[in-house]
């Protein structure tokens, strides 16, 4: 090991090696690219950066992109970051060769991390049994059914296993590879890729690993007849008042049945389903308008600035304020 002025002790091995495999997911690639290969600092030790080509054929991207790696598999035996940008399907089997020569180089002790659906690579190895792990929140529920012996956590933007690390969605990897940066480097040389990107550093803003995925509403293929017209009548008068019994009324049944039907349809409770569709419209604004929070919170039927923060902060893992910071950053008040 050895280190700087600010006492960081950096890996002596710090080649990277980044995976391409045919129908390249080219956002997630892009995405280490500009961070280890484009981001690099100007007066200090870095990365080496490889390419490794899954198979044995030419490499296609999306967006009609072409690559021709000029590495193999056996480019892993000496690596110390092995990243997988995503993943062909949730259902594309990894080849018996590719397994094989990650496990090898984890057995090594090198460090695999994955964005997004590149998480499926890591279970097909076997790598995230027992563990936690995150990935984005459309993939939960396959993941989940697929491999149940791994802990699936879908409120995070990227989990940090020590040797095994994910991030949810796409964006959520560019937070991995800073924090992989910091850890390597330190926080300076962090600071000074993200700036580079103009993105927040990890824990130098609003954005660390605990923050919950931001998400727009899902609207489920499920919904039919009266619930459904009743779901959308709420949606257009979420600032009105909405108990179990009206909305029992509204849709002509009885409020135990109700609250059947829609927990089938969403997963959820009635109330739960309300508030989340409620904390969505007040993302909406606080993204696109300059309300303030008691307006915001009339508007979407929260009615108190109170309740809406205690909400805001349980559903998404930030204050409204720092979302607005973030997401709008013309109106800092």
């Amino acid at each position: 090991m050895i280190g700087d002025e600010s006492g960081v002790q950096f890996r002596r091995k710090r080649k990277i090696c980044v995976l391409a495999y045919d129908k390249l997911r080219t956002f997630e690639y892009a995405m280490v690219v500009e961070v280890f290969v484009t981001g690099k600092p100007e007066s200090t030790p870095w990365y080496t950066f490889s390419i490794v080509n899954a198979s044995n054929h030419e490499v296609t991207g999306l967006g009609n992109v072409t690559l021709r790696p000029e590495h193999g598999l056996s480019e892993f035996a000496d690596a110390d970051l092995i990243i997988i940008p995503g993943w062909t399907s949730r259902n594309t089997p990894v080849s018996g060769a590719l397994k094989a020569g990650i496990k090898s180089a984890h057995a090594n002790g090198c460090r695999i991390a994955a964005s997004c659906s590149g998480i499926f690579v890591l279970a097909q190895c076997g790598l995230l049994d027992g563990r936690k792990a995150t990935t984005h929140w459309r993939y939960v529920k396959t993941l989940s059914e697929q491999f149940p012996t791994i802990n699936v956590d879908p409120d995070v933007l990227f989990v940090d296993e020590g040797d095994v690390l994910t991030s949810a969605g796409s964006i959520s990897g560019i937070d991995l590879f800073l924090h992989i940066v910091r850890q390597d480097y330190g926080k300076e040389r962090a600071d000074e890729v993200a700036k580079r990107l103009v993105v927040s550093a990890p824990d130098g803003g609003m954005r660390d690993s605990s923050q919950a995925q931001y998400f727009s509403r899902q609207i489920s293929n499920e919904y039919k007849g009266n619930i459904a017209i009743l779901l959308d009548v709420i949606r257009e008068n979420l600032d009105q008042g909405w108990n179990i019994g009206r909305m029992a009324e509204q849709s002509k049944t009885s409020p135990r049945t109700l609250q059947r039907r829609i927990r089938n349809m969403t997963g959820l409770s009635p109330h739960s389903w309300l508030t989340m569709e409620r904390i969505e419209v007040v993302k909406d604004l606080l993204e696109t308008t300059n309300l303030n929070i008691q307006k915001i919170a009339e508007l979407t039927g929260l009615k108190t600035p109170e309740t809406l923060r205690h909400h805001f902060k349980r559903i998404t893992g930030t204050s409204p304020t720092k979302f607005r910071a973030s997401f709008n950053p013309g109106d800092r008040h």
